[in-house]
């Protein structure tokens, strides 16, 4: 689920609106649908928040997935595993964490990378943070992308591994399948931005 917002629990109407998610999660957990939510894009310590709570990051028995991005991939950087610099974190929310792309590289440098098969691209350096995904475009259109990055790039990543242990073992209980994501994650620190781990696809197909 790309989607949350954050808000006081004291707002009007705010206590119906998470008791109906809370249950809405639990519903789908109920039938055996692993429920995975975006953590959010406000920098929020959700362990520490206070009054403050993130729906559907924070509902029910869901999942919640941060971001990870680089710095500077285009100059050469690898710290692909680093919190995303808006990424919603704390331990009591996030469960693992995902590449969902940042935009933290300052100025506006020009970076050109090569494109497959042939060819080149030449951005701002920081654009080549961000995930370059597929996205709504014109109605005649089979092959739109655009550059992107969020906790709801996160979430599809780790909701796509979460598939691929599903497809290798149908018959996987909601639990052993929750276990199973979080087990082949790479365990990464600190645990308030990562859960139990950065997923990763290898290890979950090698389990």
């Amino acid at each position: 689920m790309s989607l949350g917002a954050l808000f006081p629990k004291n707002d009007t109407g705010a206590g119906q609106l998470v008791a109906a998610m809370n249950k809405a999660v639990n519903f789908a957990n109920r039938y055996g649908v692993l429920v995975i939510s975006a953590a959010g894009n406000d920098g929020v310590d959700l362990q520490h928040a206070g009054n403050l709570i993130s729906v559907p990051a924070e509902s029910g028995s869901g999942l919640a997935v941060s971001a990870t991005g680089p710095v500077g991939f285009a100059l050469g950087a690898t710290n692909f595993d680093r919190p995303a610099s808006y990424t919603n974190y704390g331990v009591s929310a996030i469960k693992v964490s995902a590449p969902g792309g940042d935009f933290a590289l300052p100025g506006d440098a020009l970076c050109t990378r090569p494109i497959k098969p042939s060819g080149s691209i030449t951005r701002p350096c920081w654009v080549f943070d961000m995930v370059l995904s597929t996205s709504r475009g014109p109605a005649t259109s089979v092959t739109s992308y655009s550059w992107a990055a969020g906790t709801s790039m996160a979430a599809p990543a780790a909701a796509a591994v979460a598939a691929i242990i599903k497809q290798r073992n149908p018959g996987i209980s909601l639990g052993a399948l929750q276990t199973s994501l979080q087990r082949s994650a790479i365990a990464t620190d600190p645990k308030a931005f990562h859960g139990t781990g950065w997923v990763n696809a290898l290890n979950a197909c090698q389990q």
